[in-house]
């Protein structure tokens, strides 16, 4: 697959997504615009993130590239991308039902 050949679609104000697949585990590419806040939100699914460029940060850390990042089921935080942005390759299961 040609992830170049994917168009990046808007999600919110500052974020755009790449839906790479999304049968039973979704894998995206996102790329989010420098200070990007997301509010508080919890993980329905073990979620997992490896930060490809900039960064992003939540109350346990700041996450530059080459981190990855765990997000266990339930688990809550809020997010802000850096000032320069960043790029993630995110992982999540999708959730059964």
């Amino acid at each position: 697959m040609d992830t170049q050949n994917i168009n990046w679609e808007k999600f919110r104000e500052g974020a755009e997504i790449k839906h790479l697949n999304e049968d039973e585990v979704q894998v995206s590419l996102v790329k989010l615009e420098p200070n990007v806040k997301f509010d508080e939100h919890a993980h329905e699914t073990a979620e997992w993130i490896y930060v490809l460029g900039g960064s992003f940060s939540d109350a346990a850390g700041e996450y530059a590239a080459g981190h990855f990042v765990t997000s266990a089921k339930g688990s809550k935080h809020a997010t802000q991308s850096g000032a320069e942005g960043c790029e993630l390759l995110l992982i999540k299961l999708l959730p059964v039902g």
